[in-house]
């Protein structure tokens, strides 16, 4: 037979049915349950036969302590167990925001309200331009004018401003000393320099105080000056700028003389050319008495063509005679030896002319006492070829002194000049450094690293096993 339930049971069973949303619940559900099984049986048995007042004192004192014992049980079960007391643990969150991105932001902000110097800022224009340049350049079309001579000259002494070179430039020529400007003491120790370092350990520092930018479409070179003082400033920018015009000065000058110099050698070297050939020529004009061979040889043939004529008119009058005469009279006889005579010297005159008579003792020589029987056509063919090297020569001559003149206008046409168009003025204001402005940014970078940094320990923290 099936048990009956109780109404507490009845009431008991849905609740144990629906389940206890939590483990405080449950455990009250059971030990009520407990108790109502208790009852139940304790309802169920027999009720025992009436015992002597000590039995039922002895009961009373069993019922008390069971139920004392079920109190305590329940007690048990409803307490919950005793968690442990946690540690109290450091704002480690807290103290490393404070750290990372408050204290450096208080440090910056306190650098640049009381020990920053400030920085003032002295901007000049200036451009470097030739003789030959045309308006157009001024319009920004350089290009279209053939600017890239200027341009290269402009690249020059911009990379010349950021050299080491410029610096002992400027002390020798103008008597300013930069490292000694850049290391006064009232310059805060960030940016205060060292005034015993050495050129090359200053130049860094040297660039960063210089900002020079060239404008390819206008031509012109924008500098600008930082220093610690106006007068400083402005002081660095006109030793700059006087260091920069005597370097183009140079450049110009020297390109000026080594095209003039080259010119100047090869008419230096076609003079004396043209002087040795003149030299060669008078000296053949002297050894053989002529000025002009070809004079000369009309001379000689002058001679020769009278010789010709006054022997046709002996042989012609000797013929005559002959035939009126017996040729063994006295005239014949002289006329015939003048014959004989004239044909000798006219042999004589044609091998002089064409240099085939033979060196013999009667052979004539010139008033300068030298053989002149092979003489004429040597004489002639040296005159010719000492008549055109001297053509040559003197062609050539007219040629280096053309090229000097041209080379000297050149010179003049790529000559440079150095134009200051904005020059240098002494600032009213220091405009650097931005104090609010880097205090922001150290800030944000400060919270952006701690950021960063914090969701990386996170991260790691909470993977860690």
């Amino acid at each position: 037979m099936k048990e009956e339930k109780t109404p507490a049971q009845a009431e008991a069973e849905p609740h144990v049915a629906t389940g206890a949303s939590s483990l405080l619940d449950i455990a009250k559900q059971r030990a009520q349950q407990r108790a109502d099984d208790k009852k139940v049986v304790a309802i169920k048995k027999p009720a025992p036969a009436k015992r002597p007042a000590v039995a039922l004192a002895d009961d009373e004192d069993g019922l008390g302590a069971r139920a004392r014992k079920a109190t305590d049980i329940v007690k048990t079960i409803l307490t919950l167990p005793e968690m442990p007391k946690r540690k109290r643990q450091l704002p480690w969150t807290a103290i490393s925001f404070g750290l990372a991105v408050v204290l450096p932001t208080i440090l910056t902000a306190l650098y640049f309200a009381f020990i920053a110097s400030p920085q003032y800022v002295v901007e000049t224009q200036f451009a470097v331009r030739g003789a030959n340049q045309p308006s157009l350049g001024a319009l920004g079309l350089p290009a279209l004018v053939g600017g890239g001579g200027q341009s290269s000259d402009s690249y020059i002494v911009a990379d010349y401003i950021h050299s080491a070179q410029i610096l002992p430039d400027i002390r020798e020529q103008t008597g300013v000393d930069i490292r000694t400007v850049y290391s006064r003491p009232t310059i805060d120790f960030l940016y205060r320099e060292n005034g015993t370092r050495s050129l090359d350990e200053f130049r860094d520092y040297w660039r960063d105080m210089i900002n020079v930018s060239y404008n390819t479409t206008t031509g012109n070179v924008t500098m600008r000056v930082f220093a610690f003082s106006s007068s400083d400033a402005k002081q660095v920018a006109e030793s700059i700028l006087a260091v920069s015009e005597h370097l183009v000065n140079t450049l110009s000058d020297k390109s000026r003389r080594q095209v003039i110099e080259t010119a100047n050698q090869q008419v230096a070297r076609s003079e004396e050319r043209l002087r040795n050939i003149r030299k060669q020529m008078t000296e053949l004009q002297i050894t053989e008495q002529a000025v002009d061979p070809a004079a000369v040889a009309t001379m000689e043939a002058t001679i020769i063509s009278s010789l010709e004529q006054e022997l046709a008119s002996l042989r012609t009058r000797y013929k005559a005679l002959v035939d009126s005469i017996s040729s063994d009279a006295p005239s014949a006889r002289v006329i015939e030896r003048k014959i004989s005579a004239l044909e000798a010297q006219l042999v004589e005159q044609k091998k002089r002319l064409t240099g085939d008579t033979d060196q013999t003792a009667d052979s004539k020589t010139t008033r300068a006492g030298v053989d002149t029987s092979n003489a004429l056509p040597q004489m002639i063919s040296r005159f010719s070829e000492l008549g055109v090297e001297q053509e040559f020569a003197v062609k050539a001559y007219t040629a280096s002194l053309a090229s000097l003149e041209s080379s000297m206008q050149e010179a003049q046409k790529q000559e440079r000049y150095f134009a200051v168009y904005v020059p240098p003025r002494e600032p009213e204001v220091a405009l650097y450094p931005f104090s609010v402005l880097n205090t922001g940014i150290v800030l944000l970078a400060s919270f952006g690293f701690w950021l960063i940094g914090y969701f990386v320990f996170r991260s790691v923290k909470d993977h860690a096993i």
